[in-house]
Parts: structure tokens; sequence; C-alpha cells
């Protein structure tokens, strides 16, 4: 049985007119009877009965039909899918979230998306410390986001900047500076300065401080690791320490402020990224990116 023999059945059992099922489908009157014919022997059921009074549906046609229809249907449904896929309308987007970043930063990109393209589904993935071209490279996800400048693209890759946001010093509201206006990177020679991830393995941020600091010649304590925003906060709050953070990136609250710094400089600015495989679910990227865009993450 194939779906020819479906549509030819299908035709001629709603019309129950061979000439007409025939003019119907465009095919000469002979060549339908022998598809049904053929169908008939495939599945060793009588669907119809013709003698002089006209073409019935035998009760196995009866089923058939119903059962054919369905079948049809189901097939048109799949059709457009496939179509809706294609033109990323439809499928499943996986993306590296940001953490506790990922509220402020994506849920208006996502509540938009969701309202454009209700039938893909979207995954928030937590990569960790994994490397995000790895897992791009991987198809583990299809879009991440990175605030390394140095990251390596190549022609594989695909980029763009979505949010950009000036350092500040992020410290308790207890700290002896709390009150000042702006602060000197200076000033902080004396204090636990934190940073989030661990050594050797996810850095970013200790290479962001170190070089900020260094560039300036300025003396600290060692850099401390700390493993994510969270317990930073809490030590910020308690007042064991400071950081250089970005306020795009950074909640304040009312037991932490974060400070301008007085010092100049191109390297106190940071770029996040969206980054992404080119060939790899071209379609659906393209347009959660189109909506990324037209987002005011400001």
């Amino acid at each position: 049985m194939e779906l020819r023999h479906l549509k030819y059945f299908i035709a001629v059992a709603e019309t129950l007119n061979f000439r007409r099922a025939a003019e119907r489908l465009n095919v000469a009157q002979p060549a339908l009877s022998r598809q049904i014919k053929d169908l008939e022997d495939s599945i060793s059921v009588q669907l119809l009965e013709r003698d002089t009074g006209g073409t019935r549906l035998t009760e196995a046609g009866s089923v058939l039909l119903e059962e054919a229809r369905d079948i049809m249907e189901r097939i048109d449904m799949a059709r457009e899918m496939a179509r809706d896929a294609q033109a990323g309308r439809r499928g499943h987007l996986h993306i590296a979230g940001l953490g506790s970043m990922s509220l402020g930063l994506l849920s208006d990109t996502l509540a938009k998306f969701r309202v454009m393209y209700p039938s893909v589904d979207v995954s928030l993935h937590d990569i960790g410390h994994r490397d995000l071209i790895s897992e791009l490279r991987a198809g583990n996800v299809h879009l991440g986001f990175s605030f390394d400048p140095n990251i390596l693209l190549t022609r594989e890759f695909d980029s763009v900047h979505v949010v950009k946001s000036r350092a500040r010093i992020a410290m308790s509201v207890r700290h002896p500076l709390a009150q000042e206006e702006a602060v000197s990177l200076k000033d902080f020679d004396d204090d636990h300065i934190f940073c989030i991830g661990k050594a050797g393995i996810y850095d970013l941020h200790r290479r962001i401080t170190q070089s900020i600091l260094s560039e300036r010649s300025i003396h600290h304590k060692p850099l401390k690791y700390v493993a994510n925003l969270e317990l930073m906060m809490a030590l910020l709050a308690g007042n064991y320490g400071v950081s250089l953070v970005f306020p795009r990136f950074f909640g304040e609250t009312s037991q932490i402020v974060l400070k301008p710094i007085l010092e100049d400089g191109d390297d106190l600015e940071i770029f996040l990224s969206a980054v992404w495989r080119r060939n790899l679910q071209p379609k659906l990227v393209n347009n959660f990116v189109e909506i990324l865009r037209s987002v005011d993450l400001h």
C-alpha cells in the first residue's frame, strides 16, 4: 500500500464514481481502476462493489476511508510542520544560559520569542565551567553568551554584541568608602578582591580584573576566587572584601553599593556577545538573534 493508493481510493470513495474521481485526480479512468485493484490485492480485501446500479463501499471500504482520511491529514500536518521547522517556526532551540543573570538579560527576549514563535521549544542550559565553543561544536547548545573579548571565532562561528557595561567597584554599605560618589582603584590595596570562577578552569573574571589592575600598576592582595555570583554577593554584603563588577550583570542590593571608578580607559568596558555556529539550526538561531537585537537590553 502506497500513499497514492490511499489518495486514489479516497477520491473514488467520496464520489462513488470512477469517471468523476479520475477527473478530480486528473488521471485516466483505466489507470485509476488499476490502482484501486492493486490496493485491494495488496491488502486482500474488497473495498468497492461495482454493478449496474453503480459503485458502493463495502464495510471494509468504509473503515479504510475513515483511516485513509486521517492518514492523509496527518501527512499534510507533517508536511506543514517540516516547512515550519525549515523556516525556524518550529523545533527546539538550546541556549547556554547566563546563570543568575539570565532573568534580567533574557526574560524580555524569551517572552517576545515565545509570542512570535509559539511552536518552538526553548531550553536553557547551565554549562558551568565547560567551554562554550566546545559545547557549540558538539551541538549541545545552538547559541551561547561570552564576555571573553579573545574568544576564538573562526568562519565556523558568528557573533553579535548584545550588551556593553562599564566596570564599577562593588562593596558593602558598611565599607569605609561606601559614602563616596566615586572611588579610585588605588583605594583598595588593603581589601580582599573577589573574582567569580575557579583557578585554571574558569577565570575570565580574574583575568579581566588582573589586567585592569596591572595596566595601572596597582598593588593589591592576591585575588580570591568565589564559586558563583550569589556567594560573592553574600561575602560583599558582609564586608569581607570588594569586587570589580559590571553593573548590567550584577544585581545591586540594599546591602551592596556599586561605585563609579575614577580611572579611565577602554578596558573598563566589557561586551557581552551572543555566539553561535553558522550552519547549525540556522533559522532557529537567526530568528532568536533577530529578536535579541530588537530588545533593549541596555
